[in-house]
């Protein structure tokens, strides 16, 4: 008759190890790389990404340009000397003076047909999140 007994309790220290890693990336590392790669690689300033951590989803919003930048490009916000000299046109040729010029939001429509990310920034957010799992979720 064989008794044979096996020691588990490294193995589950390693299981638990590499569970309790697998959590922290998918609710904290997935989002600061999402974010990482936006300043990096797309040179955005203040990316927006949303994380649900608990489900470990990982989302961002990318815009050709900031809202500020389409504005500007349309001439609804003015540099400082043009739009004092442009207030200063609009009080001398009107009867009642324009207290102040106001900047109103509006949906900016966008009609190229050309994809706002490029192949090649996809395939760089790619390449980075496999190295982020190769690096953090390893057996040690």
């Amino acid at each position: 008759m064989f008794d044979i007994s096996l020691d588990t309790k490294e193995v589950d220290r390693r299981l638990d190890e590499m569970a309790v890693k697998i959590r922290h990336f998918k609710s904290v590392d997935l989002g600061q790389e999402m974010s990482a790669w936006q300043v990096e690689d797309m040179h955005r300033r203040k990316p927006f990404t949303m994380r649900w951590r608990r489900e470990g989803k990982v989302q961002t919003t990318v815009r050709q340009h900031s809202l500020y930048e389409m504005l500007k490009s349309e001439g609804v916000i003015l540099e400082s000397k043009v739009r004092s000299r442009y207030a200063r046109a609009v009080k001398k040729h009107l009867k009642h003076p324009v207290k102040r010029l106001r900047l109103r939001y509006r949906e900016h429509r966008h009609w190229s047909q050309r994809p706002i990310l490029r192949a090649a920034l996809e395939q760089t957010l790619g390449e980075r999140m496999v190295r982020l799992l190769e690096e953090k979720l390893a057996w040690e």
